[in-house]
């Protein structure tokens, strides 16, 4: 009885221009095959999976038309921002990444949109592959998508450096890379949503139009004596970046402090487009002397926010608050929510 026959196994990689090449290892007894290179297209689908839609068969012995090539396996993003895509093993192939090369350059709620590198017509779109998941921060604060695969399980894709907060308080991540030609280009991802206090010691970023997306992070609040007069909010976050880096990143809210009719607390955020965020809040109050009043700020739960307002009767519209204010001291505490008013 002879050995069993060895068998072919395909490799494939994409090129610079993000075409599909592919390679076919035969036993040597065999003729070398020549490497294709298949025009083409590529897109994810509802599971994640890669999918290269050919312009011409994928096999040269085949006379049909366009065929479409699943390719499944693990997300990661390189160190330059391009996509990598670790296949799984099968009988037909072994275990083999494949680089996608181009520029993250649209975030929303539930996607990363990815758009490829391609030469020729500059004035011709450049063709996006969407990844679909979910936003959150990882344990040292890094801005991380979650992609969702068929089986449910994610895959981590880590944005390894520093975020920032941008005029209208919008969180934006901003990244070089090398250019087509020379020196480096820089890419900006912005990420509409709101702000959130969650804790004394954590600040939250909503993605807009989701209730799982979200930037939850570790911070220290760099005042906790706030004076309602200035309309500001600040914090500290601290930023583990790749190869060991650090960077303390800080979060500044401006905005409006005020006290309400029903002796609730707020502070309208402003943000792009004339959208207003309103962050209310309990508290307690207490007088500091005749004209201010200071308040203690809650969670709706009852959790501290390590943070106190101190509000002048200047500030105050309807002088009757502070009557009323100094009468339900010691009976009444601040009520709130949060509110988002367009």
């Amino acid at each position: 009885m002879g050995l069993p026959r060895a068998r072919s196994r395909l490799r494939y990689a994409f090129d610079d221009d993000n075409r599909l090449v592919i390679r076919e290892r035969r036993p040597l007894a065999e003729r070398a095959q020549p490497v294709r290179i298949i025009e083409g297209t590529v897109t994810a689908d509802g599971g994640n999976r890669l999918v290269y839609r050919a312009q011409t068969p994928a096999d040269a012995r085949s006379r049909s038309g366009p065929s479409a090539i699943s390719l499944d396996g693990t997300w990661a993003l390189t160190p330059a921002h391009d996509l990598a895509l670790t296949l799984h093993e099968t009988d037909a192939r072994g275990r083999q990444t494949l680089y996608l090369k181009g520029a993250l350059v649209r975030a929303q709620a539930h996607a990363l949109v990815f758009a490829l590198r391609r030469r020729g017509d500059p004035h011709e779109p450049a063709q996006q592959v969407t990844l679909s998941g979910r936003w959150k921060a990882d344990e040292r604060n890094r801005l991380t998508f979650l992609v969702q695969k068929a089986d449910g399980s994610e895959e981590r894709l880590t944005l390894g450096g520093g975020w920032e907060v941008g005029p209208h308080h919008e969180l934006q991540y901003r990244y070089r890379r090398p250019a087509e030609r020379r020196g480096r280009e820089e890419h900006v991802l912005v990420f509409a949503g709101a702000w959130e206090l969650a804790a004394a010691d954590r600040l939250i970023y909503r993605l807009e139009g989701s209730t799982d997306s979200a930037f939850e992070f570790q911070a220290s609040l760099q005042r906790p004596s706030l004076n309602a007069r200035e309309g500001r909010l600040v914090y500290q976050v601290g930023i583990d970046l790749s190869r060991g880096r650090t960077r303390e990143q800080r979060v500044a809210l401006f905005g409006t402090w005020k006290l309400h009719r029903d002796l609730s607390v707020s502070f309208e955020v402003p943000y792009a487009g004339g959208r207003i965020r309103s962050l209310r809040f309990e508290g307690t109050v207490a007088f500091t002397s005749r004209d201010r009043v200071a308040v203690a700020l809650w969670k709706p739960r009852g959790e501290p926010l390590g943070m106190t307002v101190t509000f002048t009767r200047d500030l105050v519209p309807d002088a009757s608050l502070f009557v009323r204010a100094r009468r339900d001291e010691r009976e009444r505490s601040l009520v709130g929510g949060i509110q988002v008013r367009f």
